[in-house]
């Protein structure tokens, strides 16, 4: 039976410093490492602009990957521990003032593997996350840990069902979610709701990594082929790592063909389709 342990990282990363973030990431992880084979940092956890608030300021802060200090911590610690880490990173573009959200997977080989750009930005509720990022312009590669094909997103393209339609249709057993989700008048259910609905309608599992602090509602948690909520850390600063089964994907795709009978159908509908 093939599994994977994905070990995941809810804190309040509030520091305006990359370095002290990191160096918090790190002292939490250390405490809690048992061998998990994917480590997943939630968004912002880097540099939150919601907090700094000045564009300028967001870009003076951000790095790139080739000379990252930050991301070159990330990479002693996941060849220390023998692990791959799901890093999320501010990345600084050519035409300042705007950065990207990245995420970035660090291999326990040292490799920095730039995998997704968020793609749908958190215009929304009153936030402006396009005052500070360039959107991404295309979804992750599909990046094979232990037998999972895993896709990457970025918390507000949970809202996006087609974004997860897309990675499972390509094959993806698992997608991971690196979250900064904002607190507000039940948004903690809406986050349930959401990760259970992409986890259900695409058989697959669902991690999602959420920040704690001021501004986030925590939550973290995985998120099972069949839509239930298998792990949830509630608020509070922690790492919990957890298994994943290859099998429960099978039998969820055996039971409930959602995938084949989406494929069929769109298949139909190209066949019958008629250009002039």
């Amino acid at each position: 039976m093939s599994e994977l342990v994905v070990g995941i990282v809810q804190g309040d990363f509030s520091s305006s410093s990359p370095l002290a973030n990191l160096e918090k990431a790190t002292s939490i992880i250390k405490r809690g490492y048992r061998g998990a084979d994917l480590i997943v940092m939630p968004e912002y956890s880097m540099l939150n602009p919601l907090l700094v608030r000045d564009p300028r300021k967001v870009y003076e802060l951000a790095e790139e990957p080739t000379t990252s200090k930050y991301l070159a911590g990330f990479v002693r610690l996941a060849e220390n521990l023998g692990t791959s880490i799901a890093v999320h990173f501010v990345e600084r573009t050519p035409t300042p003032p705007y950065t990207r959200s990245t995420t970035i997977l660090v291999t326990s080989r040292g490799e920095a593997l730039h995998v997704y750009s968020k793609m749908h930005l958190f215009d929304a509720y009153g936030y402006r996350e396009s005052d500070f990022f360039a959107p991404g312009s295309s979804p992750s590669r599909l990046i094979v840990i232990d037998n999972f094909e895993t896709g990457f997103a970025i918390c507000y393209d949970l809202r996006f069902p087609e974004l997860f339609r897309l990675y499972a249709l390509g094959g993806a057993k698992l997608v991971v979610v690196q979250a900064g989700w904002v607190r507000g008048p039940l948004k903690e259910a809406v986050l349930d709701t959401l990760a259970s609905s992409r986890a259900h309608e695409n058989t697959v599992y669902i991690v999602v990594a959420n920040q704690v602090g001021e501004l986030f509602t925590g939550r973290s948690g995985v998120y099972s082929p069949w839509g239930v909520k298998e792990l949830d850390m509630g608020y509070r600063e922690a790492y919990v790592e957890h298994r994943l089964q290859l099998e429960e994907v099978e039998k969820a795709r055996s039971t409930i063909p959602v995938l084949k009978q989406s494929s069929e159908k769109w298949e139909i509908r190209l066949k019958s389709s008629t250009y002039l």
